[in-house]
């Protein structure tokens, strides 16, 4: 079922539902309320009766008299009926001899038990009242049919009915059209996205600053285009400079490879270019690692959480691992301020990662510094972690911090310097993974400031 057919069936249902309420209480109420303005008719014809019968009852020629005058009375009601009977439940009285109703037994009895009731009996409604008189007891009967209150409410029930139904289609209508009136800002939107997918990613939605539903849609849209052309873009570039970096090492190692094979040489000069070859796919191998470590970052999510790390060691080890591989470097770790608690040290992580990231930043503070020399200083709180690695080294201009982060992206500075580009990128996912923000200040000739916080 469409979204239109849904919308405008719900509300279908839930007006007809409330209009259906309505009409049955309406209709619950006014047969109650006919139904006891009958009842007290009757009783007033009940009483009215006891009434004459206080002076009548004991003569015979008196009562002839009033049942002549119950007979032809012009407000009687459809097929009135009075009876009255005495202690032995013997009729005594009846106003209408043509069409005596014989009352159950067990009618009467409740009758001399309550002294008075209303009661039905097949289609007549009746009161039944308890008359006492010089130690006698004589029960007053008066029953009619409610013909008007019937008739009423069959027609009420058919006018419900045809109202009900006009109501419906009606209703249907008008539901339809407000359903299409609702969809039309969410069709619009589909129809421009239509558009903007795949050739106009630089196109966005019409925003109007409307603070409504489909306003905050649209402005979630759009920021959702501008990440997908970001995405598609960092895509771009990240397989065209993929593409150069493969490029360069098996050019190199094809064009040795071939020239070797030109003519007959010594083994000094294939062992050479073996070594040469070598080197390049070392060097491939590296870049595939990178890959592959760049790619585990950007696929993984919080399932790699899932361990307590502390800070200050994992400093210590990636100072360890650097230090083994480039034995020339000097790295230097100061604590600034610690905490007294040991785990305030400690964040919620996964330490291979960050292992990683420290590891390339500690690497390139040495790597562009020019005594190879990397400053480190770790202060903590049990709010907050900060960790600042420096070096006195080359700097990077103002304009190319924005970029640093960027895959494959190389600083006019260190385009010329061994390397690939991943590993600021590798980094910066990393800390933001743990929840963590890093922050770069540099100046031309005098270093480079990582900070990183937790």
């Amino acid at each position: 079922m469409k979204l239109r057919q849904e919308i405008s069936l719900r509300f279908v249902v839930v007006v007809m539902a409330i209009l259906g309420i309505t009409m049955l209480s309406v209709y619950v109420f006014t047969a109650f309320f006919l139904n006891n303005n009958f009842y007290r008719r009757l009783n007033n014809r009940a009483e009215t009766v006891v009434g004459w019968l206080s002076q009548t009852i004991e003569n015979r020629k008196d009562i002839a008299f009033l049942e002549s005058l119950l007979r032809n009375r012009k407000d009687q009601i459809t097929a009135e009926e009075i009876i009255v009977y005495n202690d032995n439940n013997r009729v005594i009285f009846v106003s209408n001899t043509a069409q005596v109703k014989e009352i159950e037994l067990d009618i009467l009895s409740e009758i001399k038990q309550k002294k008075s009731i209303e009661f039905e009996a097949e289609d007549l409604y009746g009161v039944g009242i308890l008359y006492e008189r010089a130690y006698k007891q004589y029960i007053v009967i008066a029953m009619a049919k409610n013909q008007y209150a019937d008739e009423f409410l069959q027609q009420m029930r058919l006018m419900m009915l045809i109202l009900l139904t006009i109501s419906t289609i009606f209703v249907g209508f008008i539901g339809w059209f407000y359903a299409k009136k609702t969809l039309e800002p969410i069709e619009k939107i589909g129809t421009e996205l239509n558009k903007i997918f795949p050739q106009n990613l630089n196109k966005r939605l019409e925003f109007n600053h409307n603070t409504d539903e489909i306003g905050n849609l649209t402005l979630t849209i759009n920021k959702l285009l501008d990440r997908v052309e970001e995405g598609l873009g960092l895509q771009k570039m990240f397989i065209g400079n993929v593409s150069h970096e493969l490029q360069n090492p098996l050019t190199r190692i094809s064009s040795q490879l071939e020239v070797s094979l030109l003519k007959e040489r010594k083994p000094a000069e294939y062992q050479s270019t073996i070594l040469s070859a070598l080197e390049d796919i070392t060097d491939l191998v590296k870049l595939t690692q990178n890959l592959l470590k760049l790619s585990r970052v950007t696929t993984d999510t919080n399932e790699l959480l899932a361990e307590s790390v502390r800070l200050d060691e994992l400093l210590f080890d990636a100072k360890a691992f650097v230090l083994k591989n480039n034995p020339k470097y000097k790295i230097e770790i100061t604590f600034d301020a610690l905490p007294e608690e040991p785990e305030h040290l400690c964040i919620v992580g996964n330490n291979p990662l960050l292992k990683i990231a420290f590891i390339n930043l500690v690497q390139n503070a040495c790597k562009f510094s020019s005594d190879n020399r990397a400053l480190i200083s770790l202060s903590a709180s049990d709010s907050c972690k900060v960790i600042h690695i420096e070096d006195k080294g080359i700097g990077v201009e103002p304009q190319e911090i924005a970029f640093i982060f960027q895959p494959f992206y190389r600083t006019t500075k260190t385009s010329e310097m061994k390397g690939y580009g991943i590993g600021l990128s590798l980094v910066d996912r990393i800390i933001k993974m743990h929840n963590g923000k890093i922050k770069v200040v540099s100046e031309l000739g005098n270093g480079t400031k990582f900070s990183i916080f937790f």
